[in-house]
């Protein structure tokens, strides 16, 4: 009996999780700095509500919360935008989807091109942030230990390639 209890419970976390779990990772410390300075505040959800709309999470490959939930549906979405880990997963997904540009041309992909790649999508070529974007986001990444950056990240010339 303890067997099968035991590979009943394996089973259920096995297939019922659909998204890798964030939470505690470096990259949510550096998403945590992307959201906190693309909306003032540390919480995911607002950062959902800000900048990831369903066309966004569709370009992402549409995670879902749930394995059942069906894929690119309005009512998968809205289920994923009210799930922190959904939500991060949609972030992380979409700079995967752009490609692991290095926008800033300094040799490394890192949170910097994350967040340019989050506001700017494959124009993230030399990204400029607006100084409210920079003191946000240092903030945040000095508290956590994720990279500062700059107004202007990048140079004249710079061509981003896939790291």
């Amino acid at each position: 009996m303890k067997i099968l209890t035991v590979f009943l419970v394996v089973m259920f976390f096995t297939f019922s999780e659909a998204l890798k779990n964030y939470k505690g990772t470096e990259i949510q410390k550096c998403l945590n700095c992307l959201c906190h300075a693309r909306t003032g505040c540390y919480s995911r959800f607002n950062c959902a509500s800000y900048s990831v709309n369903i066309d966004y999470w569709k370009f992402a490959k549409s995670p879902v919360v749930d394995i059942d939930d069906e894929p690119e549906t309005e009512q998968s979405y809205k289920k994923c935008m009210r799930n922190e880990n959904c939500i991060l997963t949609t972030i992380d997904q979409y700079a995967d989807a752009v490609g692991h540009m290095d926008c800033n041309c300094d040799g490394a992909f890192d949170c910097k091109d994350r967040f340019a790649i989050h506001l700017f999508g494959l124009n993230c070529t030399n990204p400029k942030f607006e100084k409210w974007y920079v003191d946000r986001f240092n903030t945040c990444a000095k508290e956590v230990g994720v990279n500062t950056m700059l107004e202007n990240e990048g140079f004249d010339g710079c061509t981003p390639e896939v790291v």
